[in-house]
């Protein structure tokens, strides 16, 4: 097997699974939103409640931005010290 044979088979693996997962997503949503009882919040939508591939971007709140600014400062400065 050459290796534009292999590449083809594998994006066509991907492609199959990918497949997969958005039905077991499904299954797994449906049966999410049947036992939903709480009126007052709203169910999580199908993407942020199994994300696949890029679908949900992460991102960071406020004290987590801060706390990795801090950690940076902190291995900065023991860095420069052992340079120094």
């Amino acid at each position: 097997m050459t290796w534009a044979e292999f590449c083809i088979r594998l994006h066509a693996y991907h492609r199959i699974d990918k497949k997969e997962w958005y039905k077991t997503r499904i299954i797994a949503y449906q049966v999410y939103l049947s036992g939903w009882q709480d009126s007052k919040k709203k169910p999580l939508t199908i993407n942020k409640f199994l994300p696949l591939d890029d679908e949900v971007k992460p991102t960071l709140t406020e004290a987590q931005l801060k706390a990795i600014k801090r950690a940076k400062e902190q291995y900065n400065k023991k860095v420069n010290v052992r340079t120094a």
